[in-house]
């Protein structure tokens, strides 16, 4: 389940990057998310990879966040803006 600002129950989604344009896509080891990161990028996203912390968790999962946190990253993307283009006019 991805979980939203304002979930009572996993992991949250961090508010401030929702709110910048990006989707949490989903929570794993770091050595899968550099995998999953270059995935991303080759198909034009942008990519964040943000460590956990013990206040991502809602009410109901605090007794293992310290646990995961030193687990697990989550991986953020958006779409990358398209480039423009380097030609001058003639």
């Amino acid at each position: 389940m991805k979980g939203t600002a304002g979930d009572d129950r996993g992991v949250q989604a961090k508010a401030a990057l929702l709110a910048e344009g990006w989707e949490r896509r989903h929570m794993t080891d770091p050595d899968r998310a550099a995998e999953a990161a270059e995935m991303y990028a080759r198909a034009g996203y942008e990519v964040r990879v943000e460590a956990l912390e013990p206040s991502d968790f809602g009410a109901g999962c605090s007794s293992c966040a310290s646990t995961v946190c030193a687990a697990f990253v989550v991986l953020y993307t958006r779409k990358s803006p398209p480039k423009q283009s380097t030609q001058e006019a003639p």
